[in-house]
């Protein structure tokens, strides 16, 4: 699994991690068949992965793995201050 940081995103996950909190890609159902992705402070656990990208761990659960080529991770927007998620499905 490939995962894209946007400089933007860069600064705010830095942050987090430098405070030590723990970082996860995470998925909630949406619909009947779909899922939005966010970031969630959660511990790792037996059934996550953790990638470091450019120096920044990011959790995944192995289940979300499955299902996902990549993701890109960028922050803010015209109304919003959070994490969007693009997710590339197999």
């Amino acid at each position: 699994m490939k995962i894209n940081i946007t400089d933007r995103a860069k600064e705010k996950l830095s942050l987090m991690q430098e405070q030590n909190i723990p970082i996860m890609l995470f998925n909630y159902p949406v619909g009947w068949s779909n899922y939005t992705y966010k970031i969630v402070s959660v511990k790792q656990s037996q059934n996550d992965n953790v990638h470091d990208v450019d120096g920044i761990e990011i959790i995944v659960p192995k289940e979300l793995e499955r299902s996902l080529i990549s993701v890109k991770i960028d922050y803010g927007g015209l109304f919003t201050k959070d994490f969007k998620i693009t997710p590339r499905h197999s």
